[in-house]
C-alpha cells in the first residue's frame, strides 16, 4: 500500500488551530455537568484491550465495507487501521476537518477544511475526485449511492451523487446540523440549534420527519431499528424508534460532557464518551440502568463499534491515540491466541 507522509514543515497542532469551528460547535454541549449514574454492571463486561497511536487530534471513524480496515481522521489526514492486528498501517494526507464516510464499493470520502470533499481510492489512496460542499460543513454519512454532508452554515445537508461525484441535492434541515447516521434508507441528522433530529428519505432526499429531542443534540448513531442521539444539556441519550420516528426512551448518562456515541450492530450495547472524565459509559440497552464505566485516553471524542458486536474504537483527541474496547468474551485472534499444550490442546 502507498503511504502518504504528513507535511513536516509546520507543526500539526498549528495547522489544527484553523479547525476552530469543530471544538466551538462541540462546546455547545458542555452546559450542565452531572454526576455519573450509579447502577449495576451490564451483562457484557468491556475493557481496553490495546491502544493505537495515530495522528494529532483524531476525531471521526469509518469502516471499510468488509471491516478489515478502519479509517480515522487525524489532523491533516486520516490513518488506516488494520483491524486484524489493531495497528496503524498507513497515513493519507488530506486537509481534513473531521468528517469521513465510506460507500458500499469501498471508496473513501473525506471532508476538507477548504470546503471540499476528497474522494479517495481505497487501494492506492490517491485522490480521484474533489467535490465542493462549502466551508461550514462538518459531519458525513453514506447511504446507498450517495454521501450526505451536514452544513451548519446554511442549515442544510449537501447530497453527493457518488456516481458523478457532484452535489445533486441540497436538503434544508434544522439549525446547526452537526452529525449524521444512515439506517435502512433513512439519514438522521442532529440539529444542535433546534433541539431536533431530521429524518431524510435517501430515495427522495426529502425530510420525512422532524423529531424533537430537546436541548443540544450532537452525536448520533444507529443500529437494529433504533437511532441513538447524544443530548448535551441534560447529559442523556434519546432513543428514536426508526419505524415510527418517535422518541421512545431517554437514557440519563451524566459524567460530564458527552461527545461521541456508538452502538453494537445487534443493538445490545451503546457506548457514550464522557470527555471531561476520560471515560466511556457502556449501557446495556435491555436494562439501561445496568452500565459500566471504562477509562480511556484523554478527551475521548469519536466512537464506532465493529460489526462483530464485541469490539469498539474510541478516539482520544488529546492523546493522539485510539482505545480499543473489547468484551470479556470477545474471540481472540492472532498467533498470541493459539492454545498452548500438546498439539495446541
Amino acid at each position: 500500500m502507498l503511504t502518504f507522509p504528513r507535511p513536516s514543515t509546520v507543526p500539526r497542532h498549528h495547522r489544527l488551530a484553523r479547525l476552530a469551528a469543530l471544538p466551538a460547535l462541540t462546546a455547545i454541549a458542555l452546559g450542565m455537568v452531572h454526576a455519573p449514574v450509579a447502577s449495576a454492571q451490564p451483562a457484557a463486561v468491556w475493557a481496553v484491550s490495546t491502544t493505537i497511536d495515530v495522528g494529532t487530534t483524531p476525531t471521526q471513524f469509518a469502516f471499510s465495507p468488509d471491516a478489515t480496515r478502519l479509517y480515522v481522521t487525524a489532523g491533516d489526514g486520516f490513518d488506516v487501521i488494520d483491524t486484524a492486528t489493531n495497528t496503524a498501517i498507513d497515513t493519507v494526507s488530506v486537509p481534513t476537518v473531521g468528517g469521513i464516510a465510506v460507500t458500499p464499493d469501498g471508496t473513501i470520502y473525506v471532508l476538507g477544511i477548504d470546503g471540499t470533499v476528497s474522494v479517495i481510492d481505497p487501494v492506492t489512496y490517491a485522490t480521484i475526485a474533489s467535490v465542493d460542499v462549502g466551508t461550514n460543513t462538518l459531519g458525513m454519512t453514506a447511504s446507498g449511492d450517495a454521501v450526505y454532508v451536514t452544513n451548519h452554515g446554511n442549515e442544510t445537508v449537501e447530497v453527493i451523487d457518488t456516481t458523478t461525484n457532484t452535489v445533486d441535492a441540497t436538503v434544508p434541515v434544522g439549525q446547526n446540523p452537526i452529525q449524521a447516521t444512515a439506517l435502512d434508507g433513512t439519514v438522521y441528522v442532529t440539529n444542535a440549534g433546534s433541539g431536533t433530529v431530521s429524518a431524510i428519505d435517501a430515495a427522495t432526499n426529502t425530510v420525512i420527519a422532524t423529531i424533537s429531542v430537546g436541548g443540544v443534540p450532537i452525536g448520533v448513531t444507529s443500529a437494529a431499528g433504533r437511532v441513538y442521539v447524544v443530548e448535551g444539556v441534560s447529559q442523556s441519550v434519546a432513543v428514536i424508534d426508526a419505524t415510527s420516528n418517535t422518541v421512545v426512551e431517554t437514557i440519563p448518562v451524566g459524567g460530564g460532557s458527552l461527545t461521541g456515541i456508538a452502538a453494537t450492530a445487534d443493538g445490545s450495547t451503546v457506548l457514550v464518551n464522557q470527555s471531561d472524565t476520560d471515560t466511556v459509559a457502556i449501557i446495556d440497552t435491555d436494562d439501561p440502568a445496568a452500565r459500566q464505566s471504562v477509562t480511556v485516553g484523554a478527551r475521548p471524542g469519536g466512537a464506532i463499534a465493529a460489526p462483530d458486536n464485541t469490539t469498539a474504537y474510541i478516539t482520544n483527541g488529546a492523546a493522539a491515540s485510539i482505545s480499543v474496547l473489547t468484551t470479556a468474551d470477545a474471540g481472540c485472534t492472532g498467533i498470541a491466541c493459539i492454545p498452548t499444550g500438546s498439539f495446541g490442546g
